[in-house]
This record gives structure tokens, C-alpha cells and sequence, in this order.
């Protein structure tokens, strides 16, 4: 797996948008002020599938705020198993436990491409101190990251892999707003605790009854209300409880809202 960082566009300095800042949740909530503090630390950055953000311990250098893509928090046993405990999208953000911990426990790894906003840990800590309003929206992610960890442990031990699968297919789209991506068996195995060939049954099931098209590791969606039917609890908990904690999900100019 790569582990070098993916190339940042430009040294912040004030030059990120409004147009990329409303495409994350939080950063679209915070007001003028809270953004004078952040924005010239800002700097744009491609996320590249499998570029691995922070290893497990490390300390945090810098914070994340995905615009698009999703960045996958995963759990690294002693033999190098993988499974996946959250997922980060354009509704939060990588490390914003930087003022309490300064480390990570888990790996950070991009699992869909997409773009991200930068910033150094200690001008995210510096804002996080002086603003009760970004520091109440940061402390609102970190309770829903453990949401997902919380409901992903119960998910692993009652549910079917194949309602575990249709789940995460719908989080997906979720996070990416496209219908079709691009998705590893080997990655699937690691986010459904289970192996690869497991990973094909159950590809191959949801494909036949007509719900996705899966070749060569690229997923179309074709009946999300199948997919939806097929989903245990989880996917609508985890939804309704990212909902009610950070505000809503898309601005009025958005498309899509």
C-alpha cells in the first residue's frame, strides 16, 4: 500500500474559495470570523485511493477536511488484518482530536479519490481553542465517528455480510454522490471483516438480483431502493444521527438540496 502523501496544490496563504470551503459541512457552518482564522491556513489537496494519511500512533501534523472523495478509519491488528471502524467524508474531518490527543490510534487511508482542504495541526488547534463554535462542530464529528464505531462493532456481530455490504454501498454513494466507483475486493474484505471470496458470493448475489453491476472492481448502483430494503438498521441510524448532529447536510445553493 503507498504511503506517501498525495501532492498538495499551492502553500494555503488565503487562496482557497468559498466555493471549496461550502462543499464540507463544517466548514460551511462556521462564520466570518471563525473562517478569518482558518482560510489563509487552508491549502487544496488531491486525494489519491490508497494513500495513507496518518499510520496508526503517529502523531497528528495535519488536519483534513475532505470537499469530496471518502477516507476510511481502519483498525491494524498485530498481523497486519484490517478492519474498517468509520469512514470520513465532505461532512467532517481527519484529526480533530488534534487538541486532545495529538495522535491517531487507527490508520487513515483515502479509499475513493477525491479533494480535501489542509491545515498544520497547530493553526487547527490555535482555532479550535479561540472559537467555541468550530470547536462545538469539530467535538459534534468526533461523537459521530464514535457513532460509527459503536454501530459498525454491533453491525459485525448481528448482521449478514450481504446487509452489512448493501449498507456500506449506500454510504458511499452517500459520500461521493455518484452511482458508480471504483472498490477493491480486497478493500470490501477489509471493511466487511471478511475474506475476498466471501466478497465475490456476495458481489455476485446483489448482482443478480439487480441491485449493482460489479466488474473488475468498479460498482454501478441500479436500484438504490433495493439496496436500501436489503441494508440492515445501521445505514438509516448512523444517516439520521450524522443529521441531527451537524446541521444539514447541503446548502439551499447546492445542487442536489
Amino acid at each position: 500500500m503507498p504511503r506517501s502523501l498525495p501532492h498538495r496544490r499551492g502553500d494555503g496563504g488565503g487562496h482557497v474559495h468559498s466555493q471549496h470551503i461550502v462543499k464540507n459541512r463544517i466548514l460551511r457552518q462556521l462564520s466570518a470570523d471563525e473562517l478569518k482564522s482558518v482560510q489563509p491556513w487552508l491549502t487544496p489537496m488531491d486525494l489519491r485511493s490508497s494513500v495513507v494519511l496518518h499510520e496508526p500512533g503517529q502523531p497528528i501534523e495535519r488536519v483534513y477536511f475532505p470537499l469530496s472523495g471518502m477516507i476510511s478509519l481502519l483498525a491494524v491488528m498485530q498481523s497486519g488484518e484490517q478492519i474498517e471502524t468509520g469512514i470520513v467524508g465532505a461532512d467532517g474531518l481527519v484529526g480533530g482530536d488534534a487538541a486532545i490527543n495529538g495522535h491517531i490510534f487507527g490508520q487513515m487511508t483515502v479509499q475513493l479519490d477525491g479533494a480535501a482542504l489542509t491545515m498544520p495541526k497547530a493553526r487547527f488547534v490555535d482555532a479550535y481553542l479561540a472559537h467555541p463554535h468550530l470547536r462545538n462542530l469539530v467535538d459534534r464529528y468526533q461523537a459521530i465517528l464514535l457513532v460509527q464505531a459503536q454501530q459498525n462493532g454491533a453491525c459485525h456481530a448481528l448482521h449478514s455480510v450481504r446487509s452489512r455490504l448493501c449498507r456500506w454501498l449506500l454510504q458511499s454513494q452517500d459520500m461521493i454522490g455518484r452511482d458508480t466507483f471504483s472498490l477493491t475486493q480486497e478493500f470490501l474484505s477489509h471493511m466487511l471483516g471478511v475474506r475476498r471470496n466471501t466478497v465475490s458470493v456476495e458481489a455476485h448475489a446483489l448482482q443478480e438480483a439487480g441491485l449493482i453491476r460489479y466488474r473488475r472492481g468498479h460498482i454501478t448502483i441500479l436500484n438504490r431502493d433495493g439496496l436500501e430494503d436489503c441494508s440492515c438498521e445501521c445505514y438509516s441510524v448512523i444517516h439520521e444521527e450524522t443529521d441531527k448532529l451537524m446541521g444539514p447536510a447541503k446548502t439551499p445553493s447546492e445542487p442536489g438540496a
